[in-house]
């Protein structure tokens, strides 16, 4: 294995480190917006945040699923109170979701918590590293951004 290859492989060894990581910590912070979260849920309640009020369509692209398997999510997250269907401006016919006071509080409360999370992980590091950290972290998904397997109907 050449030097450029070994440092890819041990680049591809952190990165599922990340990744596995990353997926238990949103599973425990989900647990806390409520304890029968789904990590998958926690991420539409993010996008939800960070987004505004989305068509169910709009989801499933967002995080690769089919409509039927948002259309179970959704229904899963109404039941716990965390999102509402509200009619679509630009269709009466359709529905958008969006979250509800409730969602709206505890998708915050879990954000403060991962920042507080990450503070605690970053705390030792200078603040120049943080920031170069970030750059780069930006820079790199960027690059790795790529178009949905499937097309979305123009959905973010």
């Amino acid at each position: 294995m050449t030097p450029a290859e070994e440092t890819i492989a041990r680049l591809e060894r952190e990165f599922a480190v990340f990744v596995r990581q990353d997926r238990a910590a949103l599973g425990r912070l989900g647990r806390e917006v409520h304890p029968d979260l789904k990590v998958a849920a926690y991420r539409l309640l993010a996008h939800l945040a960070e987004r505004g009020p989305r068509r169910p369509t709009e989801l499933a692209c967002h995080v690769g699923v089919t409509s039927p398997t948002i259309s179970r999510q959704l229904q899963h997250l109404e039941a716990l109170g965390l999102i509402e269907r509200v009619e679509a401006p630009d269709d009466g016919r359709a529905y958008s979701v969006r979250l509800t006071d409730t969602g709206h509080r505890r998708v915050e409360e879990v954000r403060v918590a991962r920042g507080g999370r990450l503070g605690e992980l970053l705390g030792s590091w200078a603040e120049e590293e943080v920031r170069t950290f970030a750059a780069l972290l930006a820079r790199f998904n960027g690059s790795a951004a790529t178009p949905p397997p499937r097309r979305c109907g123009g959905a973010e």
